[in-house]
């Protein structure tokens, strides 16, 4: 599966928890959600800068006046606020095909519950692993539904298993219409011209008018 292919899969499916998603898919969508993810939260920062920026300067001793610490404590929950709420959006939207992508491994999306204890990193490693060749309880091989390269090595193609149209050429496996040629396969009629051999009616030509007379 293709980046554009697995961001437009993310998406139409973020309430789809059933079913199997292969790496292809889960990696480059937890890819796309990463780098938007990244300017997203240097946003969510701007409050925080803001208020540092016009703090203006401290008190004689170096402390901050009573203003100014309430509007940098303010400004530091209203920042870390927004992050928390960006970072629950886009665990929402990891976690119908993070889910699938366990399916595939062969896990139960249940595993994602570590993640609430700070523990994700247990179903992103099953994430990583390869996804069972056959079918499992929560349905067939994602792969061989796409068609991809891995279910070609499992099972050939009908059309290419052994050539059924052309096993061995069946109507020529050894050209039966001439396989030694029956009709004269070491010439027969002939083999070593048996009507006359070694010409038995006349061996030595007894007729021959020149033959010396026996002794």
């Amino acid at each position: 599966m293709t980046f554009g292919q697995s961001i437009k899969s993310g998406f139409s499916n973020l309430t789809n928890f059933s079913g199997r998603s292969r790496r292809s898919e889960f990696w480059w969508f937890y890819l796309f959600i990463f780098l938007i993810s990244i300017p997203i939260m240097m946003l969510c920062f701007i409050p925080l800068m803001v208020a540092v920026v016009g703090l203006g300067g401290t008190t004689s001793d170096g402390t901050l006046s009573d203003e100014q610490a309430v509007r940098l404590v303010g400004a530091s929950l209203v920042s870390y606020g927004l992050v928390f709420i960006v970072g629950a959006i886009i665990f929402l939207l990891m976690l119908a095909v993070w889910v699938r992508r366990l399916h595939d491994a062969g896990y139960s999306g249940h595993w994602m519950w570590l993640s609430l204890a700070g523990l994700s990193i247990v179903p992103l490693i099953f994430a990583i692993l390869e996804g069972q060749a056959q079918t499992n309880q929560w349905g067939p091989n994602p792969k061989a539904v796409e068609g991809g390269p891995w279910p070609h090595a499992q099972q050939m193609s009908p059309t290419y298993s052994q050539n059924p149209a052309y096993p061995q050429n069946p109507a020529y496996p050894q050209n039966p219409a001439y396989p030694q040629n029956p009709a004269n396969p070491q010439n027969p009629a002939n083999p070593q011209n048996p009507a006359n051999p070694q010409n038995p009616a006349n061996p030595q030509a007894p007729t021959d008018p020149f033959a010396a007379p026996p002794q």
